[in-house]
């Protein structure tokens, strides 16, 4: 019986050894997740430092690092990319927030600032210059008219009503 008695005792410690590495092993992976966690959070205060000192200087003539151009570049064509997204879907920019707003929409749904559509803007153009063309039109049948007249007395046919008036 020494023999299962002895047995015994050693799968006992044994099982308390490998139970002890595993509460180790078990507290170094929580203690590695910790340390990590903390890391993430110091590179998020970095990024959000940085994030600010672009804002303080963004609008300098000389920037201290070369990559506030660089920012300053990258966020420009940013915003022509999204317009020509926007513009491949038919939306347009509010142009007193910026937001982005339904090309039919007459007012802004986050401001409510009027929205004229590129069409209206487009239809003022072309009713602003309309009556100068109108005149621009009249004076050339004017001087039209009389060379009509002359040609046709040339070729001995009488001048029509419209071309008289």
């Amino acid at each position: 019986m020494t023999f299962f008695t002895k047995l015994g005792e050693t799968i006992t410690a044994t099982g308390k050894d490998v139970s002890q590495k595993a509460k180790e092993l078990t507290g170094i992976a929580k203690l590695n997740l910790d340390i990590k966690a903390k890391e993430d959070f110091v590179e998020r205060q970095y990024m959000e430092i940085g994030k600010q000192y672009f804002g303080l200087h963004k609008e300098d003539e000389e920037p201290l690092f070369e990559e506030i151009a660089l920012i300053r570049d990258t966020l420009q064509e940013i915003e022509q990319l999204k317009a020509e997204i926007d513009d491949m879907k038919g939306k347009k920019k509010c142009p007193s927030c910026g937001a982005t707003v339904g090309q039919d929409d007459a007012y802004c749904n986050k401001c409510g600032a009027k929205c004229e559509s590129i069409f209206e803007e487009e239809t003022i153009i072309k009713e602003e210059t309309a009556p100068e063309m109108q005149e621009e039109g009249a004076a050339a049948e004017e001087t039209a008219a009389p060379k009509m007249q002359a040609e046709e007395m040339e070729e001995g046919e009488p001048a029509s009503k419209s071309a008289q008036e």
